[in-house]
């Protein structure tokens, strides 16, 4: 939390002007575990991870290696709507990644959509309104 002296009041007491951290993201994150394929830009073989969180415009993953920041991926979400699989694909790129210490995953990598068809985001939009409105 920030704190800023706005003024003094008549008495001498320092009037504060507070901001608060507010979520810097356009679109909310939702908590939701989905499993996840992801593809290494450049590589043909998959491999398995899953959501942290998600929402509009990227999704956290935790994964078995480290990505790097820039890095290019594409993914493939999986999830159940009305009674049905479903998946999105989508290209995401590594804005953040981090070690995760005392966990056999290992890795959380942030990722933020570079291209979502429009049929997979609306897609993904009327899934994530559904669950979460």
């Amino acid at each position: 939390m920030k704190m800023e002296i706005l003024k003094m009041d008549q008495r001498g007491r320092r009037l504060h002007l507070v901001s608060v951290l507010t979520e810097r993201r356009r679109h909310p994150r939702i908590p939701l575990r989905l499993p996840t394929e992801y593809f290494p830009e450049g590589k043909t073989r998959s491999r398995l991870c899953h959501t942290i969180n998600i929402g509009e415009g990227g999704v956290l993953l935790c994964l078995p290696e480290k990505l790097q920041v820039g890095q290019r991926l594409k993914i493939e979400v999986f999830y159940y709507f009305d009674y049905e699989l479903e998946r999105f694909c989508a290209t995401g790129e590594v804005v953040w990644a981090e070690n995760l210490e005392d966990s056999p995953i290992g890795y959380r990598s942030a990722l933020e959509f570079v291209d979502l068809s429009l049929r997979d985001f609306e897609k993904l939009k009327k899934f994530l309104r559904k669950i979460f409105y």
